[in-house]
């Protein structure tokens, strides 16, 4: 499974693909398709709460019928704020179904191995056969205490994880910014 860092990478590209992206508030959209992207791992806070962060990582949030009802919530308050429902929904899918393509794509050294992708429609668990990204290393099982996995994060490994996720990810990011440039020109203050 991927690093903040990589999934963050992630929801700055669909921010990208956003109308807003060149908007007044464009800082605003970049942190919610920023923290979409992100959302997946929230599981881990119930763990947290009970002194075993991984206990409920990899579960139910990490499927495609989770990124659906969350897409429909943050599309329908944002409607509320008189936003169109349909762009925000679609790029809100996509942010957090990056989180499950990267993670897909990510090594899983703990059992369950994968993610229940089509939850609430089947249970089982889905994981590339060949793995692209390196994953985080983590306390090794899903019911390590808070302070192994506290010092699993600060691993050496997951600085190489870090650096394999922005090698991969950097050139789209780049390309997303030339685009800009080439469309709008340079930028002057002022």
């Amino acid at each position: 499974m991927a690093t903040p860092v990589g999934h963050s990478l992630a929801g700055y590209l669909v921010f990208g693909w956003s109308d807003e992206a060149q908007g007044p508030r464009k800082a605003r959209w970049l942190l919610l398709y920023i923290c979409l992207a992100n959302a997946a791992d929230l599981d881990f806070l119930p763990g947290i709460l009970l002194g075993q962060p991984s206990l409920y990582h990899q579960g139910v949030s990490h499927s495609l019928g989770f990124a659906l009802v969350v897409s429909l919530a943050v599309a329908g308050v944002c409607r509320l704020w008189g936003e169109s429902f349909a762009a925000i929904f679609a790029l809100s899918c996509m942010a957090y179904v990056s989180h499950l393509v990267i993670d897909f794509f990510g090594t899983d050294t703990r059992p369950p191995f994968g993610m229940p992708i089509l939850w609430p429609l089947g249970g089982a668990y889905y994981i590339s056969p060949v793995p692209v990204f390196r994953g985080v290393h983590h306390a090794g099982a899903a019911v390590g205490s808070m302070l192994e996995w506290l010092l699993a994060l600060f691993h050496p490994y997951n600085l190489g994880a870090i650096a394999l996720e922005v090698v991969f990810l950097l050139p789209f990011v780049v390309l997303r910014l030339r685009r800009r440039y080439i469309l709008l020109g340079p930028q002057r203050p002022g």
